[in-house]
């Protein structure tokens, strides 16, 4: 299982960080607290013309946090910082966790667009589950982010055949702790029945979120999300020649090469769209629209 973390990490490997142009960063000597407003960072790493870019002024970053500089003693290597600069949040951070020099892609900002593309991915795309209830005369709660019921079934009485059973899914519906709950029509009370639901997307609050269980999102949508944030992050940004050039190159790499008269994130956006429509058409192939006559589906 892999964590948000493993997508935002690949994004700066794969697309924002050139392996001949490392960030200027050194590490932190010591954990602080989400109070604390001096830091020591470890000697040898920043080079004397990094240094000289620490005065009142610098960004520094650890973790998603920045931090603004307000003063600095270079021969302790002390820096006194505002805490939770730019809508960051202050917090706990360990011994020796990395602090980059005024980086162009704050962490932040690569794991709200993850965030963003994981959350608008439906409804060109969506996660398929299964769960059981049990049929009574009132209704039965599903997951809160169910938004379909694609495929239902139920054991007749003599338990070696299964048919369609006929369920309305409610939605905003207060009864149901998850405000999300299943009718049965036609089919008797305490039978099992095993529903296929579609799901939306969970969005991310953390990068320790799990992309499976927390987010629901298959592996191979990983490259949709990574090619959807990039894009995002260069409408935002303005990239430097050379990190276009290393984009069109890892692009070019996935047989996918960018005319030079095109726009890099008009590319991207192009690549991203044309991921979805093949995810789209393994899943309509795979689990086709349950019927509904009055309200109440029917598996296909």
């Amino acid at each position: 299982m892999a964590a948000v973390s493993t997508l935002v990490d690949r994004i700066y490997r794969d697309f924002l960080n050139k392996p001949d142009d490392l960030s200027a960063f050194s590490r932190l000597e010591g954990a602080i607290n989400n109070s604390v407003t001096s830091l020591t960072y470890e000697n040898n790493l920043f080079s004397a013309e990094e240094e000289n870019l620490l005065g009142n002024g610098a960004l520094i970053e650890i973790d998603q946090e920045l931090m603004l500089v307000t003063s600095a003693n270079t021969s302790t290597r002390t820096l006194t910082v505002a805490r939770g600069y730019s809508g960051t949040t202050a917090a706990t951070h360990s011994d020796e966790a990395n602090l980059y020099l005024n980086p162009t892609f704050p962490r932040k900002s690569v794991f709200d667009a993850v965030a963003d593309n994981i959350s608008r991915l439906y409804p060109s795309l969506y996660n398929i589950t299964t769960t059981n209830v049990t049929s009574n005369s009132t209704y039965a709660e599903v997951p809160a982010t169910t938004v379909s019921v694609v495929n239902s079934w139920v054991q007749n009485a003599s338990g070696d055949q299964y048919t369609s059973a006929g369920i309305e899914l409610l939605t905003n519906f207060p009864p149901s702790s998850t405000n999300t709950a299943v009718q049965f029509s036609n089919t008797s009370n305490g039978k099992t029945v095993y529903l296929v639901v579609k799901r939306k997307f969970g969005r991310p609050t953390a990068e320790t979120d799990d992309l499976s269980t927390a987010c629901f999102l298959e592996d191979s949508y990983h490259q949709i999300i990574m090619i959807g944030a990039v894009a995002d992050i260069m409408g935002a940004t303005d990239v430097d020649a050379s990190t276009q050039e290393f984009i069109t190159e890892k692009l070019a790499a996935e047989n996918y090469p960018i005319g030079s008269g095109e726009r890099l994130r008009n590319a991207l956006l192009r690549l991203r769209s044309l991921l979805i429509d093949e995810a789209r058409g393994d899943l309509r192939s795979l689990y086709p629209q349950a019927v509904a006559i009055g309200n109440i589906n029917y598996s296909a």
